[in-house]
């Protein structure tokens, strides 16, 4: 018999659930999860030439992109503005990007007040 990691409670080994606490155990799958397919490389859904604006600055030293894993050797910044607030925010108003040449990833932002 296994034990619940949610309630330390014994789960039968042909139950599906906690008899207790009614959670599935670690490591089955849950299917709620809604996933987005990636583009391909000759789909019309890449990303818009206006979009790839931004400055673009040269590493001292190559580094690797951690989602790609390609050795890169510059970095795109891109400017961050608040467009549509409901509310009174007390948040920047903008910020940066940096985004990775190869696979135009996210690396980092940051949001400042300007």
């Amino acid at each position: 018999m296994a034990q619940c990691a949610f309630c330390s409670e014994e789960i039968p080994a042909d139950a599906g659930t906690c008899p207790l606490c009614l959670k599935e155990p670690p490591g089955v799958e849950e299917d709620e999860a809604y996933e987005l397919e990636l583009p391909g490389e000759d789909s019309t859904e890449m990303i818009p030439t206006e979009w790839r604006g931004g400055a673009e600055y040269t590493l001292e030293l190559p580094a690797r992109c951690p989602h790609c894993r390609d050795i890169i050797r510059t970095i795109r910044v891109l400017r961050l503005k608040r467009t549509q607030v409901t509310f009174t925010s007390t948040l920047p108003r903008g910020g940066r990007v940096i985004v990775c040449p190869q696979c135009e990833r996210i690396i980092s932002a940051e949001l400042t007040a300007l």
